[in-house]
């Protein structure tokens, strides 16, 4: 084979690098920075072609010398994990930079179906639970997707009977009755997945480069959590065996710093009295903002765009706004300097798809039941439902506190349910605000998604309203079906292919 057939091309200066080895694609870019040759197709057939291990001593040499990691982050690969939990998924996504992630969705998947013959929730061995615990735990793990098996048929023929499908007027009759039986199939989930615990198990695909993957390892095994620990030690293995002087350094004492977890917090008393009782909404909080930054938009815009200067900052506002088409025009940059704090409540299955938009810093703690549980619409309505998801979350309230008590609260929070409410800090910055906003308050969004969006951007304008022109595609609407017109025009558009 020739060198020909590792780039996309032989002689434009915009080309792909198509060999199979990640390391001596790696290699071969690194040699930019320190290489005279104007054009590394033809470095590669002097150094690399006739020479398998050129790429991997390379990065021996670089790593040996330099101690530079920068250089690993031009390997880039995929990685799948299976059966993990939604408590270490939520871990490894706190990962920001260098890693994108892919997750099995609770929204548009059913977890009714037993899988050998168990519900997908962590198997008791993995958890860290103190081995006294594992009959309770496994019987509340089983209640909990029963229910979660029970209420979906209820769920389903209630919306649909309040909402039938007469009462959304389209053309295409065929269209129209798959794309309500998606957006049934879909809301129901939304409600039920409330009572899935955090324990259930999931799939992800993580995409990035190998100096992520090794901070990754690193925040894995000093987490405190044995299935943490666990998948941190699959993931070295894999990495190891293909990109061995690479990831070494993930285990290397000089590299890892001494970590010993604090004394976890084992009172308590201020739980003690929790009933299954809380917020049934999303609680949000604007706590910090500058009215400086505010304020002193008008001359950052004026700095970033000269066209601006004569113009007061209500004009400009009104400008920016009017050249905007679709939410996928942007504010321009100069808003990212006003700097906007939250503290917010929401429940913990929302969190999950919350925790996904990356400019946004989020501080969170262990999930804790001191502020309740949120009762979706639908199970809130129904009595027969309402009275057992009650009776499951006082249950759910009394085992997390004896395993709390005797395991910590790390531990105790596989037993927790989606259902419950959540307290973070969020710092975001407005130009953020404004793309979560849109995004997240249109119909298809999950109904707590798009309140926590909606809220968020209410809470800015009861303080700043002349900033309201920017926030045009934010979308108030009541859609109690909202995926019903995205899946109706995506099966016109199937029907036409």
């Amino acid at each position: 084979m020739t060198s020909d057939n590792f780039f996309s091309n032989p002689d434009k200066r915009v080309f792909i690098l198509k060999m199979e080895n990640q390391v001596d694609r790696g290699a071969l870019l690194s040699r930019y920075s320190r290489t005279s040759s104007l054009d590394i197709r033809e470095l590669y057939k002097k150094e690399f072609q006739e020479n398998p291990d050129r790429g991997k001593k390379f990065y021996e040499r670089v790593f040996l010398e330099y101690g530079d990691e920068s250089v690993a982050e031009l390997i880039s690969i995929q990685i799948g994990i299976q059966g993990i939990s939604n408590i270490v998924t939520k871990l490894i996504e706190e990962c920001r930079v260098g890693l994108s992630y892919l997750e099995k969705s609770s929204r548009y998947v059913s977890y009714e179906k037993k899988v050998d013959g168990k519900y997908l929730f962590l198997d008791f061995e993995k958890t860290g639970i103190a081995k006294k615990f594992e009959g309770e735990y496994n019987s509340l793990m089983e209640k909990l997707f029963e229910f979660y098996s029970y209420g979906i048929p209820i769920i389903k023929e209630n919306l649909k009977t309040d909402f039938p499908l007469s009462s959304f007027q389209t053309e295409g009759e065929d269209s129209a009755s798959k794309a309500y039986e998606t957006a049934v199939r879909s809301r129901t989930l939304d409600d039920m997945r409330a009572i899935l615990p955090s324990s259930t198990l999931t799939n992800m695909g993580i995409s990035g480069n190998i100096r992520a993957f090794i901070h990754l390892i690193q925040k894995l095994d000093q987490s405190g959590i044995p299935e943490a620990k666990e998948i941190s030690d699959l993931l070295y293995d894999e990495l190891f065996s293909e990109f061995e002087n690479l990831v070494k350094s993930a285990r290397d004492p000089r590299y890892t710093k001494n970590h010993e977890p604090g004394i976890e917090q084992k009172d308590t008393q201020s739980l003690s009295s929790t009933d299954g009782k809380g917020i049934n909404s999303v609680d949000v909080t604007l706590t910090e903002y500058n009215k400086k930054q505010t304020s002193n938009i008008g001359n950052i815009l004026c700095f970033s765009n000269p066209t601006y200067i004569g113009q007061n900052k209500k004009d400009i506002i009104d400008l920016i706004a009017d050249e905007r088409r679709s939410r996928r025009d942007k504010l321009p940059r100069a808003f990212e300097f006003i700097n906007l704090t939250y503290r917010i409540v929401m429940n913990y299955g929302a969190f999950r798809e919350f925790q996904r938009h990356r400019f946004m810093s989020i501080l969170r703690k262990d999930i804790t039941p001191e502020h309740g549980y949120y009762i979706p619409e639908y199970v809130s309505n129904n009595p027969d439902l309402s009275s057992r998801m009650k009776q499951l979350l006082d249950d759910v309230g009394k085992l997390y506190i004896h395993i709390r008590k005797d395991s910590g609260g790390k531990l105790a929070q596989y037993v927790l349910p989606y259902c419950t409410n959540y307290e973070i800090l969020v710092n975001t910055n407005l130009r953020e605000l404004a793309y979560f906003s849109e995004l997240r308050s249109t119909p298809q969004s999950h109904p707590d998604l798009r309140e926590t969006a909606i809220k968020m951007v209410g809470t800015f304008l009861d303080q700043e309203p002349e900033f309201k022109p920017l926030f045009k595609f934010v979308d108030y609407g009541k859609y109690p079906l909202g995926r019903f017109f995205q899946e109706y025009r995506k099966e016109e558009k199937i029907k036409k292919l």
